[in-house]
């Protein structure tokens, strides 16, 4: 695999973040949290993903089709 470049992981460390937020629909869920960690570990991109979640508030994020 390619590595990243700074900026790349870090996109992939708000993908990650926003994954997150929609999967667990606004609310506190420790099972979700803990997958995304272990995504962030294997994709190398935990250091920017903890970055992130300092600086971006947590949204609730709802599907645009019903």
């Amino acid at each position: 695999m390619k590595e990243l470049s700074r900026s790349g992981k870090e996109q992939v460390a708000f993908a990650l973040l926003l994954l997150k937020d929609f999967k667990c629909e606004g609310r506190f869920d420790m099972e979700v949290i803990k997958s995304i960690f272990e995504l962030a570990d294997h994709l190398g991109v935990r250091k920017e993903y903890d970055d992130i979640m300092k600086s971006v508030p947590p949204m609730r994020i709802e599907p645009r089709y019903q």
